[in-house]
């Protein structure tokens, strides 16, 4: 025989082996590696939507505070003081103003107008310095936009501009001073408007949380826009503000991006994934209508129609750079691996084609070479079920540890650990805003009994239901979590504790007063609630959870299905 007709015959054997499990392995990697690409997308589309609604609250948070620091201003002794005397001077409130602007740093101007639109005080705040404008130079402000608008609020309705470059006579302040202004109308003791109190507040300080937020190092960057779509931050400063300059009218995202423009129309929030870059937005609608205040900020989720009243839209990119770079990653990771493999399969096929060979050879070589191939062949099998069950498995780990991770499965509400995370955050912020931060800590009243005389099925049932009336009775900023068994947490944010009796007092009722049905059977139960407050003792959200859980124990021991207040000692 032939040298040509010997590796014909070697080369027929090992393709029939080789053929086959290399394409097999090659479907395999290429599984593998859309699975991991999707998971690596995943996780950081997870990252995206928090952080997102994380910088959505923040502002609105910034916002909440600007709108207290106005309502005090409005309702200073001082200024009601001087309301009442007609011969006052207004120096005392002016003072006020000057030592509020001097400390607070977050405002451009602070000023107070009459009825008939008369500058009466105005403190700037230039070079970060306080200054009371002298009377002479003191303008009347009746036509301007924010006057006849606050002027025709009720009390405690609250003006808000929208966001723009401060302009000073007649152009625009350089260096660019981003401005909000808020206004509050005044009155006096006969209910009579006497004008309004007015905050310029710095919208740097919102813009400036975006900016720290951005990573370039992962590709990360933010930017935010009006509702029309103009660029009030980016990175590329040169397009910030196009509605103000005639030059600039069409440098909007609508007219650079407006397949990303169109796909943020559709919703409140959302991510999309366009030429590679991946986008989360959130719309921000601190409004009721065009310019008056909601009393509590909402997120508008309507799925028949999208409101247009948002204000600004956060967005954050993850560029396409980085994303072919976790692609180029995971595709070198299973490059080498898929080589490895490959020549494992080449040297067995070659083993096989030697052994087929043989046959021409000797019989028993035959035999003993076909056994070798059969347990390698076994081998392979065994390695190629071990790669799908590992693939299988790290598939469920991963979605399971999604879902635990961030929401109790029964209850639908925030799972433990995520809970200890967000409302970790919302102490920082109460720390940093000096607000007021509560937390209830509650439980089932013999909720035992409850399984014992109706079975698990009926507690969950329970729990569930009861989770589900809470839901409708907190705000969408508290935070809603399962603590372990029938033990719950809400955290309230912004919330001292009187207002925080009386919200657990209103969801005790609801329980107290609800009926739950399951499999025909009525079951009463009732809620034991403990209530604390985060403060210089309880700095910490182990010592605030410790305290709530005191006055749930006294709850339980004073006769449970009531609500109690911890009382530092």
């Amino acid at each position: 025989m032939s040298q040509a007709q010997n590796r014909h015959i070697k080369l027929k054997y090992f393709l029939y082996i080789f053929s086959p499990f290399f394409i097999l392995t090659l479907i395999f990697f290429m599984v593998m590696r859309m699975s991991s690409i999707k998971n690596e997308l995943d996780q950081i589309k997870i990252s995206e939507k928090i952080s997102t609604e994380s910088m959505h609250d923040i502002i609105l948070n910034d916002l909440s505070g600007v709108t207290s620091d106005l309502l005090y201003l409005s309702q200073s002794s001082y200024l009601h003081s001087s309301l009442e005397n007609p011969t006052a001077d207004f120096d005392e409130t002016a003072d006020e103003y000057f030592k509020f602007i001097k400390y607070k740093k977050i405002y451009d101007q602070i000023r107070y107008i009459d009825e008939t639109g008369m500058e009466i005080i105005r403190v700037n705040y230039r070079d970060g310095y306080p200054v009371i404008v002298e009377k002479d130079d003191l303008q009347n402000k009746k036509d301007r936009y924010y006057f006849t608008n606050t002027m025709k609020l009720n009390k405690g309705e609250i003006f808000m501009s929208y966001f723009d470059l401060n302009i000073e006579n007649k152009s625009i302040e350089v260096p660019y001073k981003p401005i909000l202004r808020f206004a509050t109308p005044v009155f006096d003791e006969t209910g009579k408007n006497k004008g309004l109190v007015i905050v310029n507040y710095l919208g740097k300080n919102i813009l400036d949380d975006l900016k720290n937020s951005s990573d370039p190092e992962k590709g990360k960057s933010y930017f935010i826009t009006n509702n029309s779509s103009y660029y009030l931050m980016h990175e590329d400063a040169e397009k910030e503000w196009g509605f103000m300059f005639d030059e600039k009218k069409s440098v909007n995202l609508k007219n650079e991006h407006p397949e990303l423009w169109n796909g943020i129309e559709k919703n409140m929030s959302g991510q999309l994934l366009i030429d590679n870059t991946l986008y989360t937005y959130i719309k921000i609608d601190p409004t009721e209508d065009e310019y008056v205040l909601s009393s509590v900020a909402k997120r508008k989720n309507n799925k028949k129609g999208i409101s247009s009243k948002y204000r600004w839209v956060i967005i954050s990119s993850i560029s396409e750079k980085y994303i072919l770079q976790i692609k180029s990653d995971i595709d070198q990771s299973l490059i080498w691996k898929f080589g490895l493999l490959s020549i494992f399969i080449a040297f067995i096929s070659s083993l096989y084609s030697k052994s087929k060979y043989s046959e021409y050879l000797s019989l028993e070589t035959i035999r003993d070479k076909n056994l070798e191939l059969t347990e390698k062949n076994k081998e392979i099998e065994i390695q190629k079920e071990a790669l799908k069950d590992m693939n299988s498995h790290l598939e469920d780990k991963n979605e399971k540890l999604f879902l635990h991770s961030t929401i109790d499965p029964l209850t639908q509400t925030y799972s433990r650990r995520y809970f200890t995370e967000l409302f970790s955050k919302e102490l920082t912020k109460s720390k940093r805003h000096q607000s007021p931060l509560c937390c209830i800590i509650f439980d089932i009243d013999h909720f035992k009994k409850v399984n014992d005389n109706y079975g698990h099925l009926a507690g969950d049932y329970i729990l569930q239901s009861i989770s589900k009336i809470i839901h409708g009775e907190i705000r969408n900023e508290d935070i809603f979590g399962r603590y372990g068994g029938d033990e719950f947490l809400i955290a309230l944010p912004a919330t001292n504790l009187k207002d925080a009796e009386i919200a657990a007092e209103k969801i005790r009722k609801s329980i107290h007063n609800e009926t739950f049905v399951f499999d025909q059977i009525n079951i009463k139960v009732t809620l034991s609630m403990g209530i604390s407050v985060a403060n210089n003792s309880a700095d910490t959200i182990e010592a605030v959870i410790e305290n709530s859980d005191s006055a749930l124990y006294l709850a339980k021991k004073n006769g449970r299905n009531r609500v109690e207040v911890y009382q530092e000692k």
